[in-house]
């Protein structure tokens, strides 16, 4: 089922164009690798996605409902925090309900609440509700939710005290993507989660993200990574988004048969060009000794029929 959908989408940046008429779709279940150059746009399409840049045309298409979570290129962490204080930042959902609860724990409080009975019932059913909502976002739970992804990315219990400042550029990630998971979002975008992480830290990240309950979109140059975690490799490049099935290993198999096979066509479509463009000339050279329309006319059906090809869009590329 699709969640996501890209709807011919052009985005220009400094009087140069990203991509143009691009269109795609993640699915619900879906472990996309999204590769290609650097400088190609893999970063600008995570952010079209989160609504963060907007497209010059097309549209982003989200299903009605689904969260999706983002971890950037560079992570910024609040210093003076430790690693577990950062991580336990409260989900924006789960924080309004604790600050709901701190609100109605000061009303219930106040004199004039508990004094009046019909107001004190209001108040208790707002609690009872907000209760309610607490349990179902996992409030209860988050602490040792926390926890747990931290020692599933590779923390020990010794590091959660550790201030953020000391950490290597790969634990910060580590950290912003364990608060990034709590939140349990329907739909994962990593940009390079792998930066700066040893191999250990490497397969733990493999691991977590192949048993992730929802969709990850992760742009990473580890092949090894994409073969581990990936269902399906999304190619942009030169403007253009073309996806192979499989992990990397098989895209990198198809693309190669693909080259070779548009070139196969592309030097067989030349010949018939050039075969094309000699007749044009014969006929033309024909025409210019002996008026005679027949020729003209051939010349003319020609020239047409290669003009049809290049607004068909039929010229196969090098």
């Amino acid at each position: 089922m699709h969640i996501i959908q890209l709807d011919h989408l052009t985005l220009n940046y400094a009087g140069r164009v990203i991509f143009r008429d691009l269109t795609w779709a993640v699915g619900d279940r879906d472990r996309v690798g999204l590769v290609g150059p650097n400088g190609s746009g893999k970063s600008s399409l995570l952010k079209l996605i989160m609504g963060q840049v907007h497209p010059d045309q097309g549209a982003v298409i989200r299903m009605r409902g689904i969260s999706l979570g983002y971890l950037p290129q560079d992570v910024q962490l609040t210093p003076g925090r430790t690693v577990l204080s950062e991580a336990m930042i409260l989900p924006p959902d789960l924080d309004q309900v604790e600050a709901e609860l701190a609100r109605i724990e000061a009303q219930l409080a106040d004199p004039d609440v508990y004094q009046d009975s019909d107001a004190l019932m209001r108040v208790l059913a707002r609690q009872e509700r907000a209760l309610e909502r607490y349990e179902a976002l996992g409030g209860a739970r988050h602490a040792g939710h926390v926890r747990d992804v931290l020692l599933r990315l590779g923390f020990q219990p010794d590091d959660f005290d550790l201030p953020v400042e000391v950490l290597s550029g790969g634990q910060k990630k580590l950290v912003a993507l364990a608060r990034l998971v709590v939140e349990a979002p329907d739909v994962l975008l990593l940009d390079e989660p792998d930066n700066h992480l040893d191999l250990a830290g490497k397969r733990r990240l493999e691991t977590f993200l192949r048993g992730y309950n929802g969709a990850v979109v992760i742009v990473s140059h580890d092949r090894y990574l994409l073969d581990e975690v990936a269902t399906q490799i999304a190619e942009l490049a030169e403007g253009k988004l073309t996806v192979y099935p499989g992990n990397y290993t098989a895209y990198a198999t198809e693309r190669e048969l693909r080259r070779l096979r548009q070139q196969q066509q592309y030097v067989a479509q030349q010949k018939e060009i050039a075969r094309i463009e000699a007749a044009i000339k014969r006929f033309e050279h024909w025409a210019s000794i002996v008026i005679d329309e027949r020729h003209i006319r051939q010349a003319r059906s020609r020239r047409k029929m290669l003009e049809r090809m290049e607004a068909n869009g039929e010229i196969i590329e090098r």
